[in-house]
């Protein structure tokens, strides 16, 4: 995104008094970004084509609960974008729970071995630990260090209080410490 985050708020505050111009151009400045955090999630260009003016459907008509305050622009309209990629693939029954965070995990291994051909054991001894977490604990984590989400954004995804979330947290990661011990 390449306009300043003052810009993609003053457009998400015109979008609020219901100007299609500005939805328009915060689609022009930020589709390219919203489309990546998209298709890293359903993994197909055609699910994530057809997500992608879902998205703006929803900044549309949930712009006026924008709150510079609560967070910036720009992760607002990623959390949308995240959101609406998770609805469609629980809707489109394409990925479930168990897929979403095998695909996170697979993306990490992904990054990982282009910077390394040759993964270290330590690193994969951390994955099959991962692995061992049930579902939700385990997509948790995941999109909390790969791809950054906040507790907050956690607790509306998982429909659960953020001292719950910070809970499940911390006794996955206590999981994986002492699996990686062993």
């Amino acid at each position: 995104m390449n306009e300043p985050e003052v810009r993609l708020g003053e457009l998400l505050d015109a979008i609020a008094e219901g100007e299609r111009s500005a939805l328009e151009h915060l689609y022009s400045v930020t589709s390219a970004k919203l489309y990546g955090v998209v298709l890293r999630i359903l993994r197909k260009p055609e699910l994530a084509a057809e997500a992608l003016p879902e998205v703006y459907l929803r900044v549309w008509r949930d712009a006026l609960q924008y709150t510079p305050a609560l967070l910036n622009a720009e992760s607002w309209l990623v959390m949308h974008a995240r959101r609406t990629a998770l609805d469609l693939a629980r809707q489109r029954a394409e990925l479930g729970h168990d897929e979403m965070a095998e695909s996170a995990a697979q993306a990490a291994e992904t990054e990982e071995a282009e910077q390394d051909a040759a993964m270290s054991e330590e690193l994969r001894h951390l994955l099959a630990c991962l692995a061992t977490l049930n579902a939700d604990p385990r997509l948790m984590l995941l999109l909390a260090y790969f791809d950054g989400w906040s507790r907050a954004e956690l607790a509306i995804e998982f429909d659960a209080p953020s001292p719950t979330i910070r809970t499940w947290m911390l006794r996955g990661l206590e999981q994986i410490r002492d699996c990686a011990t062993t």
